[in-house]
């Protein structure tokens, strides 16, 4: 059986309902909601207006620190909420063969502890180096002062405050690239990043990006 409404001069709206003897009773909410809202019903016949929930990602950049001095660079006060990080190298070098390492804080304060870290670096399409950490991410393991390394590193939260990494990059017109990987069970939330090393950055600039 169909409900037919009349438009006041032409054309109508018709409401069928299915072929089966239950009932089926609907109430409609009060008013007309508002613009992008949509007829939610409660299982029972109830019906409400309720807005869309925004599931967009959020891509964030951060800004861009150049890396021409000076042993760390820090992104802090992150947003809580963040699903994943990348940080971006873009030819970077340090002034000896000291290696390039990330530490994540919690609380404004950076963990030392924790980390599951392995860094090898390729050269000639043969592994030359190998290095593990437990005190930070080891994302570079720098075998010459000359180097230049452009790439990426990407963390993800896997649960929790349990973060996952994984990365690569390589150097400007030389036979070498590094890959690398590892994990951390954070104390709370991640809140800061950063970049670090032993020598002392003399080239490029590094930046961040989180989606939330």
């Amino acid at each position: 059986m169909a409900l037919r409404l009349n438009g006041a001069t032409s054309g109508y709206v018709e409401l069928n309902a299915p072929d089966e003897a239950a009932s089926n009773t609907l109430t409609l909410p009060n008013g007309n909601g508002t613009s992008g809202q949509y007829l939610q019903t409660d299982g029972s016949g109830g019906l409400s207006w309720q807005t869309p929930t925004d599931t967009t990602t959020n891509l964030t950049r951060g800004t861009a620190a150049a890396t021409t001095s000076g042993t760390e660079v820090d992104f802090t006060t992150l947003p809580s909420g963040i699903r994943k990080i990348t940080l971006v190298l873009d030819s970077v070098s340090i002034n000896t063969t000291d290696n390039v390492f990330v530490r994540l804080s919690t609380g404004g304060t950076f963990a030392t502890t924790g980390y599951e870290s392995q860094s090898m670096r390729i050269q000639n399409a043969s592994t030359s180096a190998a290095v593990t950490d437990t005190s930070q991410f080891v994302i570079i393991s720098n075998d010459n002062a000359s180097r230049l390394w452009t790439g990426s590193f990407t963390w993800h939260n896997i649960t929790g405050n349990t973060w996952v990494m994984s990365g690569n990059c390589n150097t400007d017109g030389d036979a070498r690239a590094v890959v690398c990987s590892g994990r951390i069970a954070l104390g709370g939330t991640l809140d800061g990043l950063r970049m670090r090393t032993a020598g002392t950055f003399d080239n490029g600039q590094v930046n961040i990006f989180y989606e939330v």
